[in-house]
């Protein structure tokens, strides 16, 4: 199974062959970590895990957001494939007490791939998770990305005014840096000859060469709002802000969308509508987040079905009860029961039934009735019934209109989306 060999090899193949590999006494660690990071990448897996148990090293790959096992190896070999790992990241082989960061980058193929590693000390060992940037895999066209067509174009008649705040939320790994990259490409392909593009992350995810990219560094004080500041004097008309975590950075991004400047960073909250009420209670000024404040957007990611293997599926009554009372979809009557489908599962999905990932998000614009009420310092359940009353449609019904389109399950939609939001 050694180099070609491992491009469509499955994950019970590649267990099956470290098992003999380990068994025989015939192997190098280097070569047993080399073949568990490239089989990472081949199978486009988003982050690696290896966790020392009680039965052995185990180590698990996360793809399309579900955490699958690739092998069960020895404990007796943990501390070695760490210091392995810790080499190739240029880390401290012999402190095992304290955490460590480092990166990798591995050749697969014609590509390069980074790997962002993080390693910390539990009771039973170092466990290590390693997260996956492939640029080749990544998906950074706007068009792309999974929005519907309404939502496309909302999103870039709000963009290309090239002013204000515009904030995407969501759980860490619900694809907001991606969004983030794909906006920034759609603008600078759109508008590259008026459009400056600077962006301040904690770390550089993907490194792009087409725009300006500054990394946070908090040993020389150098942190988002700093970093603002600083690229505010770049004569920038766009820039990115990896995340707004405190008032001082919030400031500082909602005045630069106020003079002229197109700011697009996240900010952790459950909703649209809570982005909006979360702005306020960090802090900031109603008047300065409902005058900056152009939109959010709120996304989770889902498995997408694989299209080889579709079939309808018949959901049980209580499930359509409930879809009849949350949904705002038209068409989902009584008398007019949705089709909804899951995927059987095949060899080219590995008999998951699901073949990457897509977003479900919810699209809020700020207009003149919505700073209104921003200046009122409405409620997130005012806004969110206020916006329903017009129309609005939730992450839930544009998750229930994409498993209604053959695209992903209800049962995706229900694990990704809490009944909390939507109720």
């Amino acid at each position: 199974m050694r180099g070609g060999d491992l491009d469509n090899a499955s994950l019970e193949d590649v267990s099956a062959y470290l098992s003999r590999m380990v068994s025989s006494g015939d192997f190098r660690v280097s070569e047993l970590c080399n073949v568990v990071l490239k089989k990472a990448v081949l199978a486009k897996t988003s982050d690696i895990h290896l966790e020392p148990t009680n039965k052995g090293t185990r180590v698990r790959y996360r793809i399309d957001g579900v955490l699958r096992d690739a092998a069960l190896l020895p404990l007796t070999l943990h501390d070695q494939l760490v210091s392995r790992i810790k080499v190739l990241s240029d880390l401290l082989t012999h402190r095992r007490d304290i955490v460590q960061e480092g990166r990798i980058s591995i050749q697969v193929g014609k590509h390069s791939t980074d790997l962002r590693v993080s390693i910390v000390p539990t009771v039973g060992g170092e466990k290590v998770v390693i997260r996956v940037f492939s640029m080749h895999d990544a998906v950074f066209d706007l068009a792309q990305v999974g929005y519907n067509e309404d939502m496309q174009r909302r999103l870039k008649a709000v963009l290309f005014d090239l002013e204000g705040l515009f904030l995407l939320t969501g759980p860490s790994g619900s694809g907001k840096t991606t969004t983030l990259y794909s906006i920034l490409n759609e603008i600078q392909r759109e508008m590259e000859d008026f459009a400056s593009i600077t962006t301040i992350e904690d770390p550089v995810e993907y490194e792009f060469g087409t725009f300006s990219q500054m990394q946070v560094n908090r040993q020389v004080e150098f942190d988002f709002a700093a970093g603002l500041k600083a690229a505010l004097r770049q004569d920038p008309e766009v820039i990115m802000v990896g995340e707004i975590r405190d008032v001082e950075t919030g400031e500082v991004a909602l005045r630069a969308g106020l003079t002229g400047h197109m700011v697009l960073s996240t900010l952790h909250s459950g909703s649209a509508p809570e982005t909006v009420t979360r702005l306020i209670n960090m802090g900031l000024e109603p008047f300065v987040v409902a005058s900056a404040l152009t939109g959010t957007i709120a996304q989770r990611l889902v498995r997408r079905l694989c299209p080889e293997c579709i079939e309808p599926h018949e959901l049980d009554p209580m499930k359509l009860e409930l879809i009849q009372r949350l949904s705002h979809l038209e068409g989902n009557t009584e008398e007019q029961t949705p089709e909804f489908f899951r995927g059987k599962g095949c060899e080219a999905c590995g008999f998951s039934g699901f073949s990457g990932r897509l977003p479900i998000a919810e699209f809020l614009s700020v207009d003149e009735d919505l700073r209104g009420m921003i200046l009122d310092k409405a409620r997130t359940g005012t806004i969110r019934r206020h916006l329903l009353e017009r129309g609005w449609k939730t992450i839930f019904d544009d998750g229930l209109q994409k498993a209604q389109d053959k695209q992903t399950t209800f049962q995706e939609v229900m694990r990704r989306v809490s009944l909390r939001e939507v109720l």
